[in-house]
């Protein structure tokens, strides 16, 4: 059921399409082995999968990103969308696009398609709502 929307964000993830397609077939592996809420289940995938492509990318010598962090070169993404309200600035559609991109890992020609949008409205969309997000956080609150 929700092995498209995995694949697609493992691809984006790790930029390699059969690493991406082993690690979905290990995410589902895993699944396998515990008792699932159908509410829970689709978190709890992504969970598993996140959390091997990073296994993966550590492994490879290819996850910097945690030793930048502990050396506080980096603010951490995920605590500033936790902890500040970065939604707040961008219209529904602005939100639907990026969730869409960033988090579900959808090209833009795919969420042209899913949303039956032109491709270019796509684009503006991200860059507005980049761009909105980047003001409010700078504190212009545009």
């Amino acid at each position: 059921m929700y092995g498209e929307e995995i694949y697609i964000f493992l691809r984006k993830f790790l930029k390699d399409e059969e690493i991406a397609k082993d690690i979905l077939q290990e995410t589902f592996l895993k699944a396998m082995k515990v008792s699932l809420e159908e509410e829970k289940a689709k978190n709890y995938l992504f969970k598993i999968a996140k959390n091997l492509a990073i296994n993966y990318l550590r492994k490879e010598g290819r996850l910097v990103y945690e030793e930048e962090l502990l050396e506080g070169n980096v603010e951490d993404p995920e605590y500033i969308i936790e902890n500040r309200d970065i939604w707040r600035p961008l219209n529904e559609i602005e939100k639907e696009v990026l969730i869409l991109y960033y988090y579900k890992g959808y090209s833009y020609e795919e969420i042209s398609k899913k949303l039956r949008i032109p491709l270019n409205t796509v684009k503006s969309h991200i860059y507005r709502a980049k761009k909105k997000i980047y003001n409010y956080l700078k504190g212009e609150k545009k």
